[in-house]
């Protein structure tokens, strides 16, 4: 009796370490399959929902999620929007454990630049919020007037004009120095 015992007592502390060792196989896969979760896929599955962005130079932002490519997303605050980058972004408040990629192989490849281009194309007048190395975002207002590969160019809405070459005055902006582009409103 006392080896039927014993053998119940292996066979039950071998199924225990078994059971330990596929929780934790389970554990380390799920952490694995998070590693792969972009936050472009968080915030497409909390689309329609109120957030707060604070952006990395310490701007706010509040508004519901719309259109999300990887690289950028818009939040709408009627009656404006604001284009933002993902590099921007320091924190999102407000969103689900939920995450949702996108299906659509051209959805997923449009870029910062994709995004600009369509407001260049609209020649509506926009408020770049531009990182200047201070507490307090520089916006410039004016239109985009080019797209290049990694900066806009805005020709600033008061019609300043540059002395030398009189023509209106634009401004480069890098798109690492881009924290936010506002349309409407």
């Amino acid at each position: 009796m006392r080896w039927d015992a014993l053998f119940s007592d292996l066979e039950a502390q071998m199924a225990a370490a078994g059971h330990l060792d596929l929780e934790a196989e389970v554990a380390e896969r799920v952490r694995a399959e998070q590693s792969a979760v972009l936050l472009a896929d968080r915030l497409r599955a909390g689309a329609g929902r109120p957030v707060e962005v604070l952006l990395r130079q310490g701007a706010r932002c509040r508004g519901t999620v719309s259109q999300v490519a990887d690289t950028w997303f818009v939040l709408e605050d009627p009656p404006r929007s604001l284009l933002i980058p993902a590099h921007a972004v320091a924190t999102v408040a407000g969103m689900g454990r939920r995450a949702a990629r996108e299906e659509s192989a051209v959805r997923r490849s449009l870029s910062l630049s994709s995004g600009l281009r369509a407001l260049a194309r609209d020649r509506a007048v926009v408020g770049c919020m531009v990182d200047g190395g201070t507490t307090d975002p520089y916006t410039v207002t004016g239109r985009i007037d080019v797209v290049g590969g990694d900066y806009l160019e805005v020709t600033p809405a008061d019609g300043a004009q540059a002395l030398e070459e009189r023509q209106p005055r634009t401004l480069l902006i890098p798109f690492a120095a881009l924290l936010a582009v506002r349309a409407g409103g």
